[in-house]
């Protein structure tokens, strides 16, 4: 009778033990499942995997891409390349400036411009970054209103916080002058954002494709260049 206690304790046991083993495998398989069924072939999460981490959140795409490697490598680069033509442009008589300008479409002068400027490093850097991030995130899912909100908000976080508004003598400062600023500040940020977009909308295949981004850049520092007129106009100078 002990003896089939002991052998009853040990069935129960052992089936128990298995019971747990199964649910417990069964549990992580099911989750491994549904995490690949979330991801791509290309590795890219979808919409849904990307709305079960934040709920009601209808940016979590757009939110995934901000937080992503390849997107903080595109802007980096988008800024190195921004910066450095307008540190050449910088060196240009008004003469010089003006026939650049009249020539953005001259292939021939615009290759000729690239070298003096000494850019084909950075656009060679800005081309792979910006591939990277059209292959290794959902960023091509986005709509053209979409990426603009995307570019808007980046640049707006790092224009507030590369500017400071202006301070007078007076203790509270000049309310003009800080609101004329602050619609010097929006406008830099909108024309990062329309830069970004040209950017991303010049054609990858392309041959003339370094000539498409400095047709980007002279116009994103006329953009610029618009903004500090209208700034001087604002605070009556």
């Amino acid at each position: 009778m002990r003896k089939k206690r002991h052998f009853l304790y040990y069935a129960m046991t052992l089936v128990f033990g298995l019971a747990t083993i199964f649910i417990i495998h069964s549990c992580n398989t099911d989750e491994y499942y549904s995490d690949e069924l979330q991801i791509e072939e290309n590795g890219i999460p979808r919409k849904s995997a990307l709305s079960s981490n934040i709920i009601n959140n209808t940016n979590s795409l757009i939110d995934s891409i901000a937080i992503s490697d390849e997107f903080w490598e595109f802007e980096r680069n988008s800024r190195l390349l921004a910066d450095k033509f307008q540190a050449y442009t910088s060196t240009l008589s008004e003469e010089e400036h003006d026939k650049l300008m009249e020539n953005l479409n001259d292939d021939d002068y615009m290759e000729e411009f690239i070298r003096k400027a000494n850019l084909e490093k950075e656009l060679q850097q800005m081309n792979e970054a910006k591939e990277n991030l059209l292959l290794h995130t959902g960023f091509s899912r986005l709509s053209e209103d979409e990426r603009i909100s995307l570019f808007r908000q980046y640049a707006e976080s790092h224009e507030s916080t590369d500017k400071t508004l202006i301070k007078t003598r007076t203790e509270g400062g000049d309310a003009n002058a800080n609101s004329c600023e602050a619609k010097r500040q929006a406008a830099y940020a909108q024309a990062k954002a329309d830069y970004d977009n040209a950017i991303i909308k010049c054609k990858q295949e392309s041959s003339t494709n370094n000539y498409c981004y400095t047709q980007a850049l002279a116009n994103y520092e006329r953009c610029k260049d618009i903004a500090d007129i209208n700034y001087k106009t604002c605070i009556g100078k």
